[in-house]
Order: structure tokens, then sequence, then C-alpha cells
């Protein structure tokens, strides 16, 4: 039978064999979470008197094995645990020494990277919509960042990779989002992926819709929701009922109301008014028997929407914001913090 090219080629191969050994590692990379540690599979291919093995490596990492009386074609294994994380070059020596006497020693280099598979969490409060970053938290640094964003439209806002490299072990990973299209972010998936090949998938909901409406107007130094103006609560009331049914099939709606003053008044005394206003209109909406949870804080004059000098008397600062949200407001300029209480 004539032989192709390849086979031929393949044929011709010089053999590990003819040195009297077969070396090879049993796997490129191990998990020590799941004990896994790197193990040399060594295989003589002649009887020896004996044999040793030496494996060493960066760092005066040593182990070594004494091979009493040699058995032709049985796969000897040896293990040892890693010496660091990440990938290791290994130097091996096996030293053959023969019944006439005879020494002949075959050295060789393997990889093998120490590592567990990647993990990945998105602190909420961490997720910046001005930005359009969060933190990335791994158990060891990744090398790069997938993500896709999708609107609540259920359209794609934007997708790509960002390089990582430049990260660090035990560090938190600052990463934007890429958005080039138009809409409000529903959803941003990401897979972090590291050098061993490991990639874990996290995903943040950094949904949120803020109502419109028409400020409420309390008396001066008061929480005290007015008869006269309790039709403008009810406005958006109706409004935030109305954005609940629409987006609940895709998310579980939370509402935050934020309250805020002028700066008529010390910042202190602002800060415990915007606190009992903002309480006073959740308590309101809430006893609407709504069964959507209600948060609030107040955050004093410490967010002009239109700014002023101290004690000037600017209804546009008398305010409050209703925002719905997927979960935890994402901190914003009109949300800077996030002690919420719920009602």
């Amino acid at each position: 039978m004539k032989l192709t090219p390849v086979l031929l080629a393949l044929l011709l191969l010089p053999a590990v064999a003819n040195a009297g050994v077969f070396l090879g590692m049993d796997q490129e990379l191990v998990d020590p979470q799941k004990g896994e540690k790197p193990t040399l599979i060594v295989s003589f291919d002649e009887k020896l008197y004996r044999a040793h093995l030496t494996v060493t490596a960066e760092g005066g990492f040593k182990q070594e094995w004494a091979i009493p009386s040699v058995t032709p074609g049985k796969d000897l294994r040896y293990t040892w645990k890693a010496p660091r994380a990440g990938e290791v070059q290994y130097d091996i020596a096996v030293l053959m020494v023969r019944s006439d006497g005879s020494k002949e020693t075959l050295e060789d280099i393997f990889f093998c990277s120490s590592a567990s598979p990647i993990t990945a969490t998105i602190p909420p409060l961490s997720v910046d919509l001005e930005t359009r970053s969060f933190d990335l938290v791994t158990n060891h640094k990744p090398a790069y960042v997938e993500m896709k964003v999708i609107s609540d439209t259920m359209d794609v806002l934007g997708e790509g990779t960002v390089d990582t490299a430049d990260a660090a072990d035990g560090k938190v990973t600052r990463v934007t989002w890429p958005q080039e299209g138009k809409g409000n972010v529903l959803r941003v998936t990401v897979i972090a992926h590291d050098a061993f090949g490991y990639y874990s998938e996290v995903e943040i909901i950094p949904w949120s819709l803020t109502i419109p409406h028409e400020d409420v107007i309390f008396p001066t130094g008061s929480h005290e929701i007015l008869a006269e103006e309790a039709p403008k609560a009810d406005k958006a009331w109706t409004r935030i009922v109305d954005a609940d049914k629409k987006y609940n099939e895709l998310v579980k709606v939370t509402l935050y109301i934020g309250g805020y003053t002028d700066t008529v008044g010390d910042a202190g005394s602002n800060q415990a008014l915007s606190q009992r206003r903002a309480k006073a209109l959740a308590a309101y909406f809430k006893a609407k028997g709504s069964k959507i949870d209600v948060f609030y804080q107040g955050f004093g004059e410490s967010v002009l929407a239109k700014p002023t000098g101290d004690g000037v008397d600017e209804a546009a600062n008398r305010r409050a914001v209703y925002v719905l949200t997927a979960g935890p407001p994402p901190r914003s300029k009109e949300t800077p913090r996030g002690n919420w209480s719920k009602l």
C-alpha cells in the first residue's frame, strides 16, 4: 500500500521512545478548589535498574522521586502542589540507570496553570447611570469583559469587548458599558473572561424611570399634604401605576421618593424637613393600597435643581422626585446617597 505524504511524514517523526521514556502533563490547567494538582505522567519503554525524577520551577521549587526497578510500558503518575497560582514552567529531568551501569538523562519543559474558575459580581450601589459604569468584583483579574446592553423596549443599545488586561488580582475593576443607541437601559449582560479560558456571567438591571409630575407645595416648615395639593400627588400616582403595569412583566418595580428643599434655614433642619416630606409622600402613595414597595430619603439642600446662594426662597428647589427602578436605585446626581428607608 502506498503511503500518502501526510501519513509518511507522521511515521518519520522522531519518537520520544528513543530516549527510553515518555513524559507528559495530565492536564495543562488544574483547579485547586477541586483538589486538582499538576500531574506528570512518566512511562519507560525499557527495563531499567532504577531511575530518578526531578521537577523544578522558578522561585526555588523542587520535587524529587526515586523510581526503583523500572518496568517498561507502565504509566507512573507524580503529583505536587503548585508553587503559585497562574502559569508555571516546570523543568523536568529524568535520570535513567541501566543494569549495565550506563546512565542517561532526559530533560524537558512543561507548562501547567493553576487557577480556579473566575467568579464575578457587581455591587448594585456601584452602578452609575451618569457614567454608564460599575465595579466588577472578581476572584482574580479578568483579561477582558464582554458586554451587551438591552433597552426596556428590548432593543440592543450597545455591545462590545473591553480589554481589562491592566486589572490586578484582589482589586476591583471599574468598567464602562458601551452604548451607541438611544433608549432606557433595562439590562446589561457582563461576561468576565480570564487568561485561563474560564468565564463568568453576571447581569445588572440598572433600569429606572423618573415619573414627571407637578410638585406638591408644602406649608413652610411642614410636611403636611394639604387638600388642595392632593390632586397633584394623585395625578403622579396614576402615572406610577400605569408605568408599573407596563413594565412589571420585565422587572419587579420599586418606587423611590427623594425629597429636597431650598436654602432657607440651616442645612441640618432642611435635611430633616426633606426626610419628613419624602416620607409623607411615600405614606400617601402607600395608602392607595398598592403592592409596590416604597422607599424614601431626604436630600435637603444638597441637590439643588436651581443653584442659588444661601437663604434663597426658590420654589424650584422645594421638590420631590419619583423614581421607579428594578432594585436599589443607581446613584446619580439626583440621588447621590443610598440611605433609603422602606415605608
